[in-house]
């Protein structure tokens, strides 16, 4: 899991991507309950919505090397 995790942050967005989206967050009037940081972030959480649950934890174990 070190090397996944590792890889993942070489590949994440940059700090100032996650700070603007902090940003948007603390001082937004209308607080939603996530804000997705990044365009990874916004496609997982587009897939989350509309792929079943079961696909999407296939999908997710895959790409960290985890058994199906």
């Amino acid at each position: 899991m070190n090397a996944v995790v590792r890889k993942a942050m070489e590949k994440g967005d940059s700090p100032e991507v996650v700070a603007k989206t902090v940003l948007a967050a603390a001082t937004d009037r209308a607080p939603k309950r996530r804000y997705a940081a990044g365009k990874m972030a916004r496609q997982v959480s587009l897939l989350r919505r509309f792929v079943p649950a079961s696909a999407f934890d296939k999908s997710l174990r895959r790409q960290n090397g985890l058994p199906a």
